[in-house]
């Protein structure tokens, strides 16, 4: 154990593992501020895949259940067996993956783990009731919807509230999915993703200017976003979309902007990064968003790019799906439609371009929201609390 001395007191030093698929998905931004602000420099991390992870210049374990590219048939016969047994009767670590996650907490003298995701957490769900060292849990979205809807997660994750010292989700959307599922409300927390608004400018609203970010999957219903700008360039015929993103729905966004004879005015800008998001917010009129629930029950977790727009003084026009109408409030940091309604959010989007006041005043509504609720300091604090995690000076 670390402990300090503080006038006489000693106190232990917590030392914070976070565990996620990978640290370098460009889309999970807050999973690299969970690193960064929680527990500066007394934090570890653990990941299937450690591509990208060393530049954040902390202990790594990696490669955990990550199988060798199998030689031949036997090894994928047996692989896809193991693979089967993981998902469907077991999905914790066991045997020699559980003990060398369990000398990297010894090692680094681990006293907390968060899970990003469910499945993380089911993966470190014994490693941890073994090591009698606390496990946190940070629902996102797919795992608390998508993954849901098999039995065998809900039978995974039944287990795994049982030996949680707790839940986190990001909105009470999400919550009361996982009270359906059987958490048990006194280990359920909410706490909102949180961004940097100080490194967002102020937009200067080039007119007619239009954004959305997002990857190009069901989801984010990219092509819907598409549909419903044709409608307003019909009144508003000098208008552009620029699409920021990357996805299976490329070549349908595609098709949908050569059938609308969209060419000269939508631009698919492909995966970015975060610096190259935050100009293109600073020059932009709108953020549109027309997030649905997917076939296989796929929703959103809590959209960041919402709160990067309004960090930006951006209305926001996008979907009632899962817990955004706690992030935007209708009628006042931007419009909230239905699924689906094309109609709905090309009618938004035109109130807004024509009533500029109007626009500029939801947009000074959603920087302050952001600023009172969605900043990584206050994030990084409540997450603190909700581990018992010292605070920081």
């Amino acid at each position: 154990m670390n402990w300090v001395d503080g006038f006489g007191y000693f106190y232990m030093i917590d030392t914070l593992a976070i565990v996620a698929d990978s640290f370098n998905i460009p889309s999970e931004t807050f999973i690299r501020s969970h690193v960064r602000d929680i527990s500066p420099g007394r934090t570890v991390l653990i990941c299937r895949d450690g591509r990208g992870s060393e530049v954040l210049g902390l202990p790594v374990l990696s490669e955990i259940r990550r199988e060798p590219e199998p030689r031949h048939l036997v090894d994928r016969l047996a692989r896809a067996l193991r693979s089967r047994y993981y998902r469907y009767l077991d999905p914790c670590l066991r045997g020699n993956d559980e003990r060398q996650v369990r000398d990297f907490f010894h090692r680094h003298e681990v006293t907390v783990v968060l899970a990003e995701y469910g499945p993380n957490g089911s993966l470190l769900r014994l490693a941890c009731k073994h090591a009698r060292i606390p496990l946190y849990v940070h629902f996102h979205g797919f795992d608390a919807t998508k993954y849901a809807r098999t039995k065998h997660w809900r039978r995974h994750y039944r287990r795994l509230f049982q030996d949680v010292a707790g839940v986190i989700v990001p909105s009470e959307f999400l919550a009361g999915r996982l009270r359906e599922l059987g958490c048990p409300g006194e280990k359920l927390h909410v706490s909102a993703n949180g961004i940097s608004p100080d490194e967002f400018n102020k937009s200067v609203r080039e007119t007619g200017r239009i954004v959305s970010v997002g990857r190009l999957v069901e989801k984010k219903a990219p092509h819907l976003t598409i549909r419903a700008f044709a409608i307003v360039r019909q009144q508003q015929p000098h208008s552009t979309l620029d699409i920021v993103g990357d996805g299976p729905l490329y070549d349908v966004c595609i098709e949908e902007i050569r059938r609308l004879g969209l060419e000269d005015s939508v631009r698919l800008r492909g995966a970015q990064s975060p610096d190259y998001v935050r100009a293109l917010l600073s020059r932009a009129e709108l953020l549109v968003q027309h997030s649905v629930t997917a076939r296989d029950g796929d929703m959103e977790s809590f959209g960041i790019s919402l709160v990067e727009a309004m960090a930006s003084s951006i209305p926001v026009v996008t979907t009632n799906h899962n817990g955004f109408s706690e992030t935007v409030i209708d009628g006042e940091t931007g419009f909230l439609v239905e699924e689906g309604d094309v109609e709905g959010m090309a009618e938004a989007m035109l109130i807004l371009m024509n009533d500029r006041v109007r626009a500029e005043s939801m947009g000074q509504a959603g920087r302050v929201r952001v600023e009172t609720n969605f900043t990584q300091e206050k994030t990084a604090s409540r997450l603190r609390v909700i581990m018992g995690l010292a605070p920081q000076s």
